[in-house]
């Protein structure tokens, strides 16, 4: 695997929120930003953004069952047969994870707004911002897989298709419930190699006194202005 090149697929475009004028100008003119860490997701302070499922994949796909009958009368054994029916997985990464998060073209803009904050930054090359934050962790000395996926709104759901393993772990960090569908999210992920998530991020709030992941951003600073980006509302 080269981890010098992105992979994924990218749209054309896509839109990222923030609260203020500032995190916006800071992303835009100077490329400083941060990915968060899937746990954080799962405990931030806004419930309507929260997640507590952030992270873990929950799939039900075809293939074989086994079914169990249970005869009326104690004396008699259970009758045990298999047939086609929906297997449930549930599915985890181990390494750390990291997003950059943004909404596709066809976001509601006035919803995106309201959700994730007023000003609007339209990134006119998403796989360049990619290829950018690869090269800055490279820069550093730091190793990561960089790739782009839109999020799939079906955890939990049954599939009409059996995945590969390699795409069942995907659902780990791109699959989210139907609930955020009008979300129209798309991530820029960095799996970080050789470093496995922490306890800490695994679990729900409560179940540690420290509610916060200890890994709950990496910031980047490319630098630089990005020129393929423009502010479209405020």
């Amino acid at each position: 695997m080269n981890i010098n090149k992105v992979c994924g697929e990218f749209p054309e475009a896509c839109y990222k929120a923030f609260d203020c004028k500032e995190y916006a100008e800071d992303f835009m003119y100077r490329g400083t930003f941060r990915l968060n860490c899937l746990g954080y997701c799962r405990n931030m302070e806004d419930e309507s953004r929260r997640d507590s499922t952030e992270g873990f994949g929950h799939t039900k796909e075809p293939g074989v069952i086994t079914v169990g009958w249970v005869s009326p009368n104690p004396l008699e054994k259970t009758i045990w047969m298999k047939e086609i029916g929906h297997q449930e997985h549930h599915i985890e990464i181990g390494n750390t994870v990291f997003c950059f998060c943004t909404c596709l073209p066809d976001v509601d803009l006035a919803y995106m707004s309201k959700i994730f904050g007023g000003f609007i930054v339209k990134i006119n090359d998403p796989k360049k911002l990619a290829e950018d934050i690869n090269e800055y962790f490279i820069s550093k000395g730091q190793r990561f897989l960089i790739e782009g996926c839109k999020v799939v709104y079906n955890k939990g759901q049954r599939l009409d298709k059996k995945l590969a393993n390699n795409e069942r772990l995907d659902m780990s960090y791109k699959q989210k419930p139907e609930s955020f569908t009008l979300e129209r999210e798309f991530r820029i992920v960095a799996i970080k190699f050789g470093d496995p998530c922490k306890e800490e991020c695994k679990f729900l709030d409560g179940q540690f006194e420290q509610a916060d992941p200890v890994c709950r951003f990496i910031p980047v600073n490319l630098g630089e202005q990005l020129d393929y980006t423009q502010l479209c509302k405020s």
